[in-house]
């Protein structure tokens, strides 16, 4: 393949990469007005997890494991999934999807500061004005929500930015995994676990899990789980290997664009100016961020980003 059509087809693959992973949080409102969170975040996993293993029996690719990596990849699976997930998921019953996605977007923040506290990353100007940036952005599409603490708005969105912070801590642990195992075991392995240890959760919290969902949830939860969570992590993979982490990482700016837009089209979601001016500041920073990253060396592929939830 030459390395024109090889562009072209990176760039498709971004686009619509993008297109799904802002997708996903209108799914998930969809989802969560008849099932809880946790049952949410267990039926995508299941349907991810067979989507990863199904992907790579058909190209007769073999899973890669030692004993010694199931339980860090257990504990990544309840870190980087099932809580962030859950966590989404309970801030879309309490909040508009567009928020969600804008807030969500802040993750690439998170890593920049977690790899500086424990990977030792030096933190450059340029950078360190990327985060002021980007948390501005935040305070401005919070307002004051969150110095309300006990109301249900301010609580969604700080479960969005804690989730954001739990994806970009676990981004950071995700770069030493990359170097014992293949990228596509690690996210099958990663998936599975969630679903396994998920529905016991689902059991204890909520009971025996309902599934008969509407026709219109139930096509979103398919498609959560197959394009959002399977295919979706295979072609960001596939992304960072044909352009490069930083590059791949640019579906980041896509995916808020997207979400706000379907919300407001789809579930007639006002977008307000704080919305705007916020989202505007959280990708400026971002920008920034990952600029400083696009000047270094280019690191091993962050799975977990811009995962979504």
């Amino acid at each position: 393949m030459s390395d024109g059509s090889r562009n072209s087809r990176a760039l498709a693959v971004l686009v619509v990469l993008g297109c799904v992973w802002g997708a996903t949080f209108l799914f998930i409102k969809v989802i969560v007005d008849e099932v809880s969170a946790l049952e949410l975040t267990a039926g995508r996993l299941a349907i991810g997890a067979v989507t990863v293993l199904a992907f790579m029996r058909a190209r007769r690719m073999t899973l890669q494991w030692t004993p010694s990596l199931l339980p860090r990849v257990a504990m990544l699976a309840v870190l980087a999934n099932i809580v962030p997930f859950a966590l989404i998921g309970w801030a879309e019953e309490h909040i508009e999807s567009g928020t969600t996605s804008v807030l969500n977007s802040t993750m690439p923040l998170f890593t920049a500061c977690f790899a500086a506290v424990l990977a030792a990353e030096r933190l450059t100007p340029a950078r360190v004005g990327g985060l002021i940036t980007g948390f501005l952005g935040v305070a401005v599409l919070t307002g004051d929500d969150v110095l309300r603490i006990t109301d249900s708005d301010a609580l969604g969105k700080l479960a969005v930015i804690g989730s954001a912070a739990g994806y970009g801590a676990t981004a950071v642990y995700l770069r030493s995994l990359l170097r014992s195992v293949d990228a596509i075991s690690l996210t099958a392995l990663q998936v599975a676990f969630g679903a396994i240890l998920a529905m016991p959760l689902v059991i204890v919290f909520e009971g025996a899990p309902d599934y008969s969902l509407s026709l219109e949830a139930t096509l979103s939860l398919l498609a959560l789980g197959v394009f959002g969570t399977g295919f979706g992590y295979i072609a960001y993979l596939w992304l960072i290997d044909a352009t490069g982490s930083v590059r791949a990482s640019l579906v980041t700016y896509i995916i808020p664009v997207v979400g706000l837009f379907l919300g407001w089209a789809v579930l007639d979601e006002g977008i307000g100016v704080n919305t705007i001016a916020g989202g505007a500041f959280i990708i400026a920073g971002v920008a920034l961020v990952m600029r400083e990253e696009g000047l270094g060396e280019e690191e091993a592929p962050l799975v977990a980003a811009p995962a979504v939830d």
